[in-house]
C-alpha cells in the first residue's frame, strides 16, 4: 500500500504553480514566456499573473 499523496503523484518538482489563479503546469509548459526589459518572465497562461521573474542571463 503506498502512502504517497494523490497530489505528489501528479506534480513533479519541475511543475509552477500561479499564485494567483493556481494554474499548474510544467516549466516547458503553457507559460507565455516575457523577455523584455533584460528580465526573463513567465506569465500565467490563465491569468496573466507573473510566476517567475528574473534578470536574464
Amino acid at each position: 500500500m503506498s502512502t504517497t499523496h494523490d497530489t505528489e503523484q501528479q506534480f513533479s518538482k519541475t511543475t509552477l504553480f500561479c499564485p494567483t489563479c493556481e494554474h499548474a503546469s510544467p516549466i516547458e509548459g503553457d507559460w507565455i514566456m516575457d523577455d523584455a526589459l533584460h528580465r526573463e518572465r513567465l506569465l500565467c497562461p490563465r491569468c496573466g499573473a507573473i510566476v517567475v521573474d528574473q534578470p536574464s542571463t
